[in-house]
């Protein structure tokens, strides 16, 4: 699976600091859209939740308020058509958030499927069982001394859980990992992703269901 051709920051931050932060900018218990940061972005708003649903733009009410053509949003007293009483963006910049959400809506890094030699992935990572309701393996490899990065993110690109995060030698490595988030606590049934990431540039994405 391949994710993170487009860029966060650069790319999707910066459409809308150009031309959303005249009115979704913080204000401190507005509950309104904020659109000056990612985790404001995520969080969405009082009256209709989130507005980013990862790797579904189409059903994203961030994406179908910026088609050239009123939608009707729900818990709004009108039809919405963004940015509000201004041309709407290009098909150019509506397509970098199209994709964006589409390919994960992460906010940092890219995010590419390795190809080995065998087009097989697992010669870095992989985890066993999987769907898992107690405890789950996770298998990686280091090429050399580097560091190595493994975190589990929720399915709105929220980090819950880093599960290895310091410089590896050469070699075949295994942890465990038993549902629980960084605070200690069990997560909630449901899909998550997980990724690995070396300091070489090297990103695996994969789906982790977990059941309790």
């Amino acid at each position: 699976m391949s994710i993170g051709q487009v860029q966060y920051y650069p790319q999707v931050q910066s459409i809308f600091n150009n031309y959303c932060l005249q009115c979704h900018v913080s204000v401190n218990g507005s509950g309104a859209l904020e659109l000056d940061s990612y985790e404001y972005l995520m969080e969405g708003d009082s009256n209709n939740g989130p507005v980013v649903i990862p790797y579904n733009a189409d059903s994203s009410l961030l994406y179908r308020v910026l088609l050239p053509f009123p939608v009707t949003v729900p818990n709004e007293p009108i039809c919405c058509q963004m940015p509000k009483n201004e041309p709407p963006l290009t098909q150019s910049q509506i397509s970098i958030i199209y994709n964006w959400i589409n390919e994960g809506a992460f906010e940092t890094g890219q995010v590419v499927s390795v190809q080995s030699e065998k087009n097989d992935n697992t010669k870095y990572f992989y985890n066993y069982p999987n769907p898992f309701n107690s405890r789950t393996k996770i298998s990686y490899y280091a090429d050399g001394n580097e560091d190595i990065s493994i975190s589990i993110y929720d399915m709105m690109g929220r980090k819950i859980k880093s599960i290895v995060d310091r410089s590896h030698k050469k070699g075949n490595y295994v942890v465990i990992w038993n549902g629980d988030d960084n605070l200690g606590n069990k997560i909630a049934s449901g899909l998550y992703l997980i990724i690995y990431q070396n300091e070489r540039g090297i990103k695996i994405l994969d789906k982790l269901l977990f059941l309790k």
